[in-house]
């Protein structure tokens, strides 16, 4: 290959443009992104990002696997360029809060970062590709088709998604090195490739970390440099377990399968769990022509609390759910920790230190959520995002009264859900008596569907204009006439969805007040 692809250097990462640029922030992006145009879309890799991220809206990744693998990255990246290293906490608030009025990374330490080991970002080839171990070449068995990297192809139990690409089609590198960070987070367990290793074989691979799970990111709407600045998790949140605290990219050692140390800091802990070990083969026109997928580790990796999941007091982090919204979960974001009827959630603590923010930037802040429901095997059912409207300034340290607010209409919805799916229930019972129980959940679920999926305009309603009272009881009201039209062709359906509907008008609880927009 004459022009070996490089992550720092060469396009990889999709980003939006900021819309409304000066002349001199336009004069300056032709020069960072000379492909990139004012509010238009464009492809960088990893250096004129963070050379440019305060010209750039926000990352514009078509798959949120691949986008939550990416921010944990970045963020890496954003602690060593932001000089954000400091384990001290007033001192790094303080370092946080003097990053955020420059408004920008210095260049200088973005370029002090990137050019002391240019072949640590090569894609391919070289003794130490980017996130790769090369020592598959002899010890990672056969060579697999490129597509095998590519989790959105179809194959084994999963569904076709939206690319019916061959298996034998060539990767384009940029979407290669999205893959490859991907099967870091979210590779499945089960069978993978043979590997040899210290006397060790074994085709059997554990699950990734996030594998299942659904990650939160702060969000500025408009400004990636900030988004990446707040995505960087304060001192107290970092493990602190012995040994050096580097990336991948940073170690001048390859990690022991045999023996995987634990996160020993935050750099560690962003970018470098990984329970697959993945090796890259390039074709002369740079692509990814072939790849070695096996397993990185021989028993579960040691425990880490990730700082962008909602942790359970049991069971481990909220596991993502295609049938759940986002906006279900947003209290559990607001207050440090939710009880809960089973379990008691604890929030991501990437968001514990954003409260001491200036309050004009605390209010533009939202919540991007990313999740992809699958089992810990190889079976993927859907990847799903969610962007919020601007929520942080509702943060519990900032505006108690407007978190417990939003957890009360949370609940309120929650309990008029399930009084809905009660007398949904109770009329479908009463109106087929004589038919098998097994056929009631599909009728109870479609006005459950019906009902959510109209509940979501009504908790934000609810949320932005406090003087009006939420009206998720008339919701469910409207969504059982709905549900239970076809029961009332009978008398005795009629009898069973009236006395069922009655339910509905026994009022659960009182009103809770709710925060100002």
């Amino acid at each position: 290959m004459s022009h070996p692809f490089r992550v720092d250097r060469d396009p990889c990462v999709p980003v939006r443009v900021r819309a409304g640029l000066t002349a001199d922030e336009a004069e300056e992006l032709a020069v960072l992104v000379p492909d990139a145009a004012d509010g238009g879309r464009a492809m960088v890799g990893l250096r004129p990002l963070l050379e440019a991220a305060h010209l750039l809206a926000d990352l514009d990744v078509p798959e949120p696997p691949v986008e939550a693998m990416w921010r944990r990255a970045l963020a890496a990246v954003a602690l060593r360029v932001g000089g954000l290293g400091t384990q001290h906490g007033d001192m790094w608030l303080d370092a946080r809060e003097d990053l955020l009025d420059r408004g920008r990374f210095d260049a200088g330490r973005v370029a002090d970062y990137f050019d002391p080991a240019p072949e640590r970002w090569s894609l391919h080839g070289g003794p130490r590709p980017f996130l790769q171990d090369p020592r598959l070449a002899e010890e990672g068995g056969d060579l697999a088709p490129p597509g095998r990297l590519v989790m959105s192809r179809a194959s084994g139990a999963n569904a076709l998604w939206a690319d019916s690409t061959p298996q034998d089609v060539p990767v384009d590198a940029g979407e290669a090195v999205a893959w490859l960070l991907t099967w870091r987070g979210y590779g499945p367990s089960g069978t993978a490739g043979t590997r040899r290793h210290g006397g060790r074989s074994s085709h059997i691979a554990k699950a990734g970390p996030y594998r299942a799970l659904i990650s939160y990111f702060p969000h500025h709407p408009d400004s990636l440099f900030t988004t990446l600045v707040l995505s960087v998790p304060a001192p107290s949140t970092w493990p602190t377990n012995p040994g050096p605290d580097l990336a991948p990219w940073e170690s001048e050692q390859l990690p022991d399968p045999l023996a995987v140390l634990p996160p020993a800091g935050p750099a560690s802990l962003l970018a470098g769990r990984a329970a697959h070990a993945v090796l890259l083969t390039g074709d002369d026109d740079g692509r990814t022509a072939g790849c070695r997928i096996t397993w990185g580790t021989t028993a579960d990796l040691p425990p880490a609390t990730d700082p962008y999941v909602i942790e359970r007091d049991t069971g481990g982090p909220v596991r993502a759910s295609r049938s759940r919204a986002v906006w279900r979960d947003l209290d559990a974001l607001l207050l440090h920790q939710r009880p809960g009827d089973k379990n008691t959630l604890r929030r991501p603590t990437v968001f514990d230190h954003l409260a001491e923010l200036d309050p004009d930037l605390l209010d533009v802040l939202g919540v991007r959520a990313l999740g992809w429901d699958q089992e810990r095997r190889d079976l993927d059912r859907a990847w799903y995002s969610a962007t919020t409207p601007p929520v942080l300034r509702h943060l519990a340290e900032a505006d108690p009264d407007g978190a417990a607010a939003i957890a009360a209409a949370h609940r309120s919805a929650e309990t008029w859900a399930g009084q809905l799916r009660r007398a949904l229930a109770a009329a479908w019972r009463g109106a087929n008596p004589l038919r098998h129980k097994d056929d009631q959940p599909g009728f109870v679920d479609q006005g459950s569907f019906r009902y959510w999926e109209r509940a979501e305009r009504e908790f934000w309603t609810a949320i932005t204009t406090p003087d009006t009272p939420p009206a998720f009881q008339s919701l469910a009201v409207a969504c059982f006439d709905t549900g239970t039209a076809g029961l009332k062709s009978t008398a005795r359906g009629r009898r069973a969805t009236a006395k069922a509907r009655a339910q509905l008008f026994r009022a659960p609880g009182k009103a809770v007040s709710r925060p100002a927009a």
